[in-house]
């Protein structure tokens, strides 16, 4: 790499960044400006509804409670022993019902009485908020009252109160230091921060410096300067970078005076709240600095990556904002409690440095998942980079057609016959199909039983592709590989397909010993999902209808698409990449891309469809049985397979996958239909 033209490069990127305002609005002035005012003004304005709602005036009213009673009860709300401030008033009502839907009294009191105890009855309405207040407040005299009530009633019988009503007590006694309790309190929504301003800080210079330079036509000329490729990408992918790490110092600058003034302020009357030692989070700042920088490296690649495939400004804007908000979202992790940084999260974009980030502001320092966080965001950077590298290198990735260009947003009579679908399509099919089968699935699961629901999801996957295809007036034999395999073929495809369900098996037992948790609750779910289905409704439902509907989505109208583009190998991992995460599963991911390799390869290989549905069938079907029949079978009792069996499942992977794959390489293409 020359680094002079890379310096030379960067440079000029990060100058043209610079001179936009946008950047400048975007870097400086929303996080010293907006966001501390934004914080200040949410503050005010709920400091302000607390105190209204505790200086308001709340209407109640009886309905047959007796006058003892109701004066008893009236006359504690007004006193101040209770030390509660709450204005209650008493309004008249012929029918408090009627008056509490019309707003007229925020909630009425009946009373039941029992032999020794007497029952006050608080009738609200949730939805109306001045009526849920009262409600409240009513629940806090009343229980005050309670507590009254009983105390006098223990004084007239001459015994102790304490001895009596409150023999055991409990006193807390914080043992946290200033400092753990001031990262419990942000450590929460610090790393969301963090995360948003990334992101936010990355798109605009990842807009400008690939569809920008594509939409202005002076990209073509930076191809043609005497300048290497790479020396390009990274110069454009640096100053992205830059901006961005850049854009979240401002924004911990910025989110650290809002929050030492926040903190200053809750503890300004405790003893403690000059004992603050700003000193010990310098650890927790370094570690956090390190993997916030590798993070937003990989982010700023993932976004021009996305960029690339756009023509214009606001297409690209359209394709990176559903990342954005998928970013934010999952960035919410670390505002779940019960979500833990384990070693499971420390692989997981996104959430692994906000859990690490709550972890560190609490002083948890454990350094085997600091560098598994670290280490893996630097992993998942250079293969993002990598990615964008061969993006730069294949003019027909960068040059070539955008999702604006997809034949399934053209009038069908503008279509020629027998076209073939674009990689953009068959994603786009595969994001609908599985959207889809996420929210009406979910929705039909309510009132249908699952299996039910199941079939409903399944017919997305395997329907939209044939639809789409008809669409786009596609060749259907061609695109779906509808042919009948030669027997050499349907052999090879069998014996590979044995070495492939064998490999998958060995791999899904070790993971399910590494994470035995989400393998049991992956088996609980098909088990509710199986309840009271006989063992051939369940044989049809989970292993023949996913076999065909999911081999006409992947191996079908995407690998027809990958392979039409790019080079088998890459159609091959790229498919069954996607095969793998669409199982939405990360204990199934590694096996179900495994598997989603050798159907393809057979697929390419047979020219038939009929081959990797047949072994997809045959992998489904097992699982079925083991689900079923596990308990009968001697050597699949346990939930992981033992050692001799896995040895041996290996053994016959060894010997069936290149013994297939080589009965395939002499096979014929399939025998068409018809």
């Amino acid at each position: 790499m020359n680094y002079r033209q890379l310096g030379t490069l960067y440079k000029k990127e990060i100058l043209d960044v610079i001179r936009d305002k946008k950047t400048i609005l975007t870097m400086v002035v929303l996080p010293i400006l907006l966001y501390p005012l934004l914080f200040l003004v949410i503050m005010q304005v709920m400091t302000m509804v607390m105190e209204e709602q505790e200086a308001s005036t709340y209407y109640i009213a009886y309905e047959n409670v007796s006058k003892e009673h109701k004066q008893a009860l009236n006359d504690w709300i007004a006193g101040e022993e209770d030390e509660l401030e709450y204005i209650l008033e008493e309004k008249e009502s012929d029918n408090p019902q009627e008056d509490l839907k019309n707003e007229n009294i925020d909630a009425y009191i009946t009373v039941e009485e029992n032999q020794n105890q007497i029952e006050y009855v608080i009738h609200y309405m949730y939805a109306d908020t001045n009526s849920n207040t009262a409600a409240g407040m009513l629940e806090e005299e009343i229980e005050s009252y309670s507590i009254h009530v009983a105390e006098e009633n223990v004084k007239k019988q001459g015994m102790d109160v304490n001895k009596v009503l409150y023999p055991v007590v409990a006193t807390m006694d914080d043992q946290s230091s200033n400092e753990s309790t001031l990262g419990s309190l942000f450590g929460g929504f610090i790393p969301f921060l963090l995360v948003t301003s990334i992101v936010m800080g990355c798109i605009y210079p990842a807009i400008d410096a690939t569809a920008g330079e594509k939409e202005r036509g002076t990209l073509e000329t930076l191809l043609t300067l005497p300048v290497g490729n790479m020396e390009l990408i990274a110069s454009k992918f640096l100053s992205v970078a830059t901006i961005a790490v850049f854009s979240v110092f401002m924004n911990v600058l910025s989110m650290g005076g809002v929050v030492m003034y926040l903190y200053s302020t809750m503890t300004a009357l405790s003893d403690g709240a000059n004992d603050l030692d700003v000193g010990s989070f310098i650890p927790a700042i370094l570690i956090t600095v390190f993997c916030v920088i590798a993070f937003a490296l990989f982010i700023s690649a993932v976004t021009m990556i996305i960029c690339s495939f756009a023509k214009s400004f606001k297409e690209a804007n359209n394709y990176v904002t559903p990342i954005s908000l998928v970013v934010m979202l999952i960035s919410y992790v670390g505002l779940i409690p019960t979500i833990e940084l384990n070693e499971t999260m420390a692989l997981m974009p996104v959430a692994n440095i906000c859990l690490l980030v709550k972890n560190l502001l609490v002083f948890k320092y454990d350094f085997t998942l600091i560098s598994l966080v670290l280490m893996s965001n630097v992993v998942y950077a250079f293969v993002s980079i990598w990615i964008l590298g061969k993006i730069y290198n294949s003019e027909s990735i960068l040059f070539g057609e955008s999702f604006s260009g997809v034949k399934l947003f053209e009038l069908r009579k503008n279509i020629k016959k027998g076209s073939i679908p674009s990689v953009q399509e068959s994603i786009l099919i595969m994001v609908v199909a599985l959207l889809l089968m996420v929210y009406v699935g979910g929705i039909v699961s309510v009132s249908v039983p699952p299996a039910i629901s199941l079939i409903v999801q399944q017919i997305f996957i395997g329907v939209l592709p044939i639809l789409a295809a008809i669409y786009i007036k596609a060749d259907m034999k061609k695109v779906f590989s509808l042919r009948l395999p030669g027997i050499k073929s349907l052999f090879g495809a069998s014996i590979l397909g044995v070495g492939g369900i064998c490999l998958n098996l060995v791999v899904s037992s070790l993971l399910s010993m590494a994470f035995p948790s989400d393998s049991e609750g992956l088996n609980a779910q098909y088990l509710q999902l199986l309840d009271g289905v006989p063992f051939v409704q369940g044989l049809l439902l989970m292993a023949l209808l996913p076999a065909v509907c999911e081999e006409l989505m992947y191996r079908g109208y995407m690998f027809t698409a990958f392979k039409n583009k790019m080079s088998i190998p890459k159609a091959v991992v790229i498919v069954s990449l996607l095969f793998g995460i669409s199982h939405m599963s990360m204990i199934k991911i590694f096996p179900t891309t495994l598997l989603g390799a050798a159907l393809a390869y057979m697929i390419y290989k047979s020219g038939s469809i009929v081959t990797s549905a047949l072994v997809h069938f045959l992998n489904n079907a097992l699982a079925v049985v083991t689900l079923y029949y596990g308990d009968k079978i001697s050597f699949l009792n346990d939930e992981s397979l033992g050692v001799p069996v896995l040895v041996t499942m290996f053994v016959i992977a060894l010997i069936g996958i290149p013994v297939g794959v080589l009965l395939l390489r002499g096979s014929k293409k399939g025998i068409e239909e018809g």
